[in-house]
């Protein structure tokens, strides 16, 4: 991470950490609501009550027709491709690898049920359609490298029947009219709709034409049906799907899911911002706008009795008119832009810029909770953001660079370039030094808070500078691409470059703690000193394209292109995978003062946790008025055993120390040693391993200081 204007991190002592282990945190959807992984499947059981199952075992339900959805536990992590309910309380989920859930309490707790393992891959298969008759009836659908088989239970699932498939290969959806006429469609190189009279004793191969691939198939009665798929195509037949005949469909979109709410009035929902729409039974079809842009795919669609229509697709889009289609509506998300940084001025208040994608800036008041854009329209790419106060930041992007004084309610041009470089970050030191890095190593230093603007080199060899670093007003750290890494020690005048052990590495993120002990991310692995740069190593993390890294002492995390997380909590000497919560690309970390870590990537995501190993109690002292510059409460308890809470409050940012002495002078552990913004600050001091006895600690506050003692009795 390159910013080092941060406000503090609730920490244990470094002292204490070596005996904790690793452990999963519990991640919060921020944005897009209620979440962002993708939705394959939805099922409602009446107006009010729907469910709807995606990647990564989630699995979502309204009790209000759609209005608000809540994440339920499935207790997996495996993509659900299928979800069906019988009523409000009994359902199915299936996904990957033969993974077939049921709960009999609304989705508050699932079992596994086990389908017939019978031949060599047979646990391969992933479970592509659910469809239950009734509370005992219903068939499975499997598929895996162009094979597909059904399976049926006539007892609730407690036992399953492998049926033939009548030499379909490729099927992705069932439909069932009662218990013994059904129908299945789908398709590889062709259409395949396959049909049983007699619950899937038999089932008959009645379509294989040329036409694209079948996505759904819909019936209105025994008589007449609809299919629909890739490329615009609907087939619609009037003889129980014996023969079909292609409609004149006006849109080349593809088709996931056809649904009607009458027997003349049905719609085609599928990629894009449009759909398709009939009003004679899917005989013709108008192509139709949905009354916004989105680039994100519906998966499947739904129409309950009332009239509604619903629909779920790629990352956790959901769709509702309530109207029959007159009018539609998506869930709440502030942005599709791709999160590029994140930084909090205070517990509450923090900013996201949007790079990679059209940019956007950001601002939540409430910790994340929610968000705002603070910009409208198109806007060029951002990348870093760095804020001086509560109310003045900055924002350094592609040509331009941004200044507000009114916590972003306007923003003013600050610089812009005249040769089309990319800003790529920005740090101040203090309120009026800052420095922006970008493409071709080309450094900018400002000292008179962004009035105007010199133009300086790190990079020797051209590099693109991603990440920017200073420990305090003189010392400062570089990255970039190929393995650049530089130090400047006099304030940006000069740089030196540093040995890198990943020479032809794309490094991607900065972040120091103290003059010697750094880190960086790249897309080749991680890389850590602590000597001030003078070596790096390698530390022994899981393969991955990492964007940010972040600690805060001990503890710290990376993020990654394909949506890992993993974190630390001894310094990067080990590493852990958190379980997995999303694929979508994460680009952006941030640790707030709170013990809040905040993530962010892809299409506007915005992850939020806090790490279980750092939860603890609340204070006891308030320190709500801070009248000589700093405060210093005293600790509690006192005396401890083993542990004891400090806590401290400053009126106006600067650089603050916090730091731990035995009764010689010996410094024990540092608690703090950057710069925080004005606030009151809480931590925890572990004396496990420590004799009894006094000791100190010592607050320092932009050169002013000030001592108390505490006893440790064992």
């Amino acid at each position: 991470m390159k910013i080092k204007l941060l406000t503090s991190l609730i920490l244990f002592s470094m002292l204490s950490i070596n005996g904790y282990s690793q452990q999963p945190d519990n991640w919060k959807w921020l944005n897009p609501s209620p979440q962002g992984n993708s939705l394959f499947a939805m099922d409602f059981t009446d107006n009010n009550t729907g469910y709807s199952a995606g990647a990564f075992g989630t699995v979502i339900k309204t009790t209000d027709g759609g209005g608000n959805w809540t994440q339920l536990t499935s207790g997996t992590n495996t993509r659900l491709l299928s979800i069906d309910f019988v009523n409000n309380d009994l359902g199915y989920f299936g996904g990957f690898y033969q993974l077939l859930k049921k709960t009999t309490d609304g989705g508050q707790s699932w079992n596994q049920i086990q389908l017939p393992v019978e031949g060599p891959f047979d646990d391969q298969f992933s479970i592509m359609d659910i469809k239950f008759i009734n509370e005992n009836t219903g068939y499975v659908l499997g598929f895996f490298q162009l094979e597909s088989k059904i399976w049926k239970t006539t007892n609730g699932g407690a036992n399953w029947i492998t049926q033939t498939t009548g030499g379909a290969n490729y099927l992705n959806t069932l439909f069932f009219l009662d218990e013994n006429n059904g129908y299945s469609a789908g398709g590889a190189l062709g259409s395949e709709i396959i049909k049983t009279t007699d619950g899937g004793s038999n089932w008959q191969l009645v379509e294989y034409y040329e036409n694209p691939a079948l996505s759904d198939i819909y019936f209105f009665d025994q008589t007449k049906g609809v299919a629909a798929g890739e490329d615009g195509c609907v087939l619609v037949s009037t003889n129980s799907g014996l023969n079909w005949t292609r409609t004149g469909s006006p849109t080349s979109m593809d088709v996931s899911s056809v649904i009607f709410t009458d027997e003349q009035t049905g719609f085609g929902i599928g990629a894009g911002s449009i759909y398709i729409k009939t009003e004679n039974g899917g005989i013709n079809w108008t192509e139709q706008n949905f009354g916004f842009s989105s680039t994100k795919p519906f998966m499947d669609a739904q129409a309950t009795p009332d009239g509604k229509i619903h629909a779920v697709g790629k990352y956790g889009t959901i769709l509702l008119s309530g109207n029959g289609g007159l009018s539609w509506q998506t869930q709440y998300t502030v942005t599709e832009k791709t999160l590029s940084e994140i930084l909090f001025v205070n517990n509450n208040t923090g900013y996201a810029v949007c790079g990679y994608s059209g940019g956007d800036i950001l601002k939540t008041t409430d910790a994340g909770e929610t968000w705002i854009s603070q910009i409208e329209g198109y806007h060029t790419p951002m990348y870093g953001i760095s804020f001086t106060d509560s109310e003045t930041g900055y924002i350094a992007g592609s040509i331009d660079i941004q200044k507000t004084t009114n916590g972003g309610t306007n923003w003013i041009n600050v610089y812009s370039s005249t040769t089309n470089e990319i800003f790529t970050d920005i740090v101040f030191t203090d309120p009026n030094t800052g420095y922006v890095a970008g493409s071709y190593g080309k450094l900018l230093k400002t000292t008179n808070a962004g009035q105007t603007w010199s133009t300086g080199v790190i990079s020797t060899n051209g590099s693109m500078i991603t990440s920017l670093c200073f420990v305090n007003e003189n010392t400062g750290y570089a990255a970039g691409d190929f393995g650049e890494i530089a130090k400047t020690t006099n304030a940006g005048q000069t740089w030196t470059n540093q040995a890198s052990p990943l020479q032809f590495a794309y490094l991607t993120s900065i972040d120091f703690q103290d003059e010697n002990t750094g880190y960086v991310s790249s897309g080749s692995g991680l890389l850590k000193t602590t000597d001030g740069g003078t070596t790096w190593s390698i530390m022994n993390a899981p393969a991955g394209g990492y964007y940010k890294i972040q600690f805060r002492n001990n503890f710290g995390y990376a993020v990654a292109s394909n949506g890992i997380i993993i974190k630390s909590t001894d310094s990067g000497n080990s590493w852990i995978e958190q379980p997995t919560v999303t694929d979508n690309g994460l680009y952006a970390l941030y640790f707030n003062s709170d013990n809040y870590v905040y993530a962010g990537g892809l299409l506007g995501s915005i992850l939020k946790t806090i790490p279980s190993e750092l939860i603890v109690t609340s204070t006891e002292n308030n320190l709500s008025e801070i009248t000589q510059g700093f405060v210093l409460a005293q600790n509690y308890p006192n005396p401890f055993n083993p542990s004891t809470n400090l806590e401290i409050g400053i009126s106006e940012m600067g650089f603050v120390s916090l730091k731990i002495y035995d009764i010689s002078g010996k410094e024990i552990s540092t608690l703090v040693n950057e710069r925080l913004y004005p606030g009151t600050y809480k931590y925890r001091f572990e004396g496990t391993g420590l004799t009894s006895g006094v000791y100190f600690y010592t607050l320092k506050v932009n050169g002013l200081s000030q001592t108390k003692r505490m006893l440790l009795i064992k």
